[in-house]
């Protein structure tokens, strides 16, 4: 087959796009910092990257999910040390009034420090987080106990409050009332749990009555439910140590994801200059190798 000059040129033509359009990626690439910028770059690289993308959002929202939950569980932990110290300081008070040469009077002054604790302890019942009730389970619009709860009847809601922080991994975030508080003690059933509230009412009363029995009795029903409050706390503890776990390991996805993400999406600086430079070499080559081919006229043909 007969090469013509047309043949010749198209053909050099061809390679001489070639060659820019590889130029131009590679400025391209230094410009951007990013070694695909549309999707015809690389169609395999730009399928794992958008997979990549979506796992690192997944896991960023878990992430905040995890964050969240730890801020609820803090300070739940922090308003049930509340509690912990205001019933030790209810069984100071009840140690006090059992000593024989209390008065009557003193007594009666110690009940009404008792009654500024029990509201405190209602106060706490009703902690809020961010506007959600703590302790009424899933029901966190709706407060919990009312201004005198040791005789008032009341029944929480016992609902679990779940937060997502991995595929398929769920972690509990709230304390239900019953657990912390303990549930309505009726007077006529009491076998039911431990009722802080009615404790500390039951004090109150047995020293403004001046019941020394009374007193006593209150004084083990105290340590009860401050078991019941600290067990509750522990729980909340061990949830933490937990979600800490689940934390750590979303961290080291997130890197992980980042790091691959990374070495198909960055650019290598130094190896890009090196190959821009490449590139322009192969170009000005082929330039001037066209130009010494096109250039000779119909003259040069003819000698």
């Amino acid at each position: 087959m007969r090469i013509t000059q047309n043949m010749m040129s198209s053909s050099m033509m061809k390679n001489l796009q070639t060659n820019y359009n590889r130029l131009d990626k590679y400025q391209e690439q230094l410009l951007t910092q990013q070694k695909i910028n549309r999707p015809s770059d690389d169609p395999v690289g730009i399928s794992s990257s958008l997979r990549y993308r979506g796992e690192i959002g997944m896991t960023d929202q878990f992430s905040e999910n995890a964050k969240d939950a730890d801020s609820w569980m803090n300070f739940s932990d922090t308003v049930m040390n509340e509690a912990v110290k205001i019933l030790q300081t209810v069984s100071e008070k009840a140690v006090q009034g059992a000593t024989e040469s209390n008065n009557p009077e003193a007594r009666k002054i110690l009940g009404q420090e008792i009654d500024e604790l029990y509201k405190q302890m209602v106060a706490i019942g009703n902690s809020q987080f961010k506007g959600k009730y703590i302790f009424n389970g899933q029901t966190t619009d709706q407060k919990p106990f009312s201004d005198d709860p040791a005789n008032t009847s009341y029944s929480l809601d016992e609902g679990i409050m779940r937060y997502q922080i991995g595929a398929g991994i769920y972690v509990d975030v709230n304390s239900l009332g019953k657990d912390v508080f303990g549930p309505f003690q009726d007077p006529a059933d009491p076998t039911k749990a431990a009722n802080v509230f009615k404790v500390l009412d039951n004090l109150k009363a047995a020293l403004n009555g001046d019941n020394t029995a009374g007193i006593e009795k209150s004084i083990k029903e105290i340590q009860t439910t401050m078991d019941q409050v600290l067990f509750a706390q522990a729980d909340v503890g061990a949830r933490q140590n937990r979600l800490q776990f689940t934390t750590d390991r979303l961290e080291d996805l997130t890197l992980n994801y980042t790091d691959l993400q990374s070495k198909i999406e960055d650019v290598n600086v130094p190896k890009t200059i090196t190959d821009l430079k490449t590139a322009e070499s192969i170009f000005q080559a082929s330039l001037d190798t066209m130009g010494r081919i096109i250039r000779p006229s119909l003259l040069d043909f003819l000698r």
